[in-house]
């Protein structure tokens, strides 16, 4: 079964910490499940690396079980981030998981609000401006249009304004 998660990374609290949504988990054979997976403790490495540590089953077992995890989380030569680690159980035998090298890939979070009764503010981070904004009025999608009205740049996010229509529309960023 493919493996996906959803990794958010806090350098900026006193104890930096790392949540992992992973909407697909299995345990032994069984169906998939959402799991969220939390660090208890981390720290930032010689080589500026960060590692996390925990209980991966803790959200259901909140007791504590011996399904642990040590992830670490560096930058690449190309300034991407790269998760290497292991998962593992240490109760009575141990078996691994590791996870070398694999290259994180950024998402951006559209944040869409009103602006009046006509109009609709689409925004994401500036280190995504090399993205395009694209619309669809159905999912799945046949195909995408993209958005052609001038985006300017506020702080550190890009905006785009687009009047409400009478259709849904469905927005993503896309690198070309």
């Amino acid at each position: 079964m493919p493996f996906s998660a959803t990794l958010t990374i806090d350098l900026g609290a006193p104890q930096p910490s790392l949540t992992a949504a992973i909407p697909n988990a299995v345990l032994e054979g069984g169906e998939p499940f959402g799991l969220t997976v939390s660090s208890s403790s981390s720290a930032k490495l010689m080589d500026g690396a960060y590692s996390f540590t925990g209980d991966y089953l803790r959200d259901i077992y909140p007791s504590g079980t011996q399904y642990l995890f040590d992830w670490q989380f560096s930058t690449s030569t190309n300034g991407g981030v790269v998760w290497n680690g292991t998962m593992y159980w240490t109760g009575g035998h141990i078996w691994y998981v590791s996870i070398s090298n694999v290259t994180l890939v950024a998402a951006a979070w559209l944040n869409i609000s009103f602006v009046g009764l006509e109009s609709i503010q689409i925004t994401w981070p500036t280190n995504f401006d090399d993205h395009i904004l694209e619309y669809t009025t159905s999912l799945p999608a046949a195909g995408w249009s993209t958005v052609t009205n001038a985006a300017t740049t506020i702080g550190d996010r890009v905006s785009v304004m687009v009047a409400i229509s009478d259709s849904k529309r469905y927005f993503r960023l896309r690198k070309p």
